[in-house]
């Protein structure tokens, strides 16, 4: 099928992909930086006949690595920060395990999306106010076993 295809001239050029996200009738992905720019294009040509294809640069990929139970909280404290900073999420990629949830976001955003989740997640200076169900307590679960990483 479509996927197959366009993996397949993907291969023929040697490309590896960091991050997918993928519906039956579009894909979206990313490739390492350090990957020739002849190939990228030379894919692109590949891929023109059967799909319609557009490359963006000057993007950056930061994932969280969250525990799979609070899942849903991390991402609802996630897009009230990038909503309250304007942060534009371009694609968005889970693991299936719901453990490696990573955001594509332009290259003049991204130090504020890092400086401003961690300061949630591991600093109590929330610019907004995150996201948490009541523990057994009664009390907001504020635990700090996420970590945010740039790649």
């Amino acid at each position: 099928g479509f996927l197959s295809t366009v993996f397949g001239d993907l291969e023929k050029h040697k490309l590896s992909v960091d991050v997918l996200a993928s519906s039956e009738v579009s894909v979206s992905l990313t490739f390492d930086k350090k990957q020739p720019q002849e190939d990228i294009d030379n894919a692109m040509r590949d891929l023109a006949p059967y799909a319609s294809a557009t490359l963006q640069k000057d993007r950056a990929i930061l994932t969280l690595i969250a525990d799979v139970d609070r899942s849903s909280e991390v991402l609802a404290t996630v897009f009230r920060v990038f909503s309250a900073q304007d942060i534009k999420v371009e694609m968005m990629s889970q693991g299936a395990s719901k453990v490696n949830i990573s955001f594509v976001l332009r290259n003049d955003q991204i130090d504020d999306a890092i400086l401003n989740l961690h300061y949630c997640f591991f600093e109590d200076r929330c610019i907004v106010e995150p996201y948490a169900d009541d523990d057994i307590n009664g009390e907001g679960a504020s635990k700090k076993e996420t970590l945010v990483v740039e790649k």
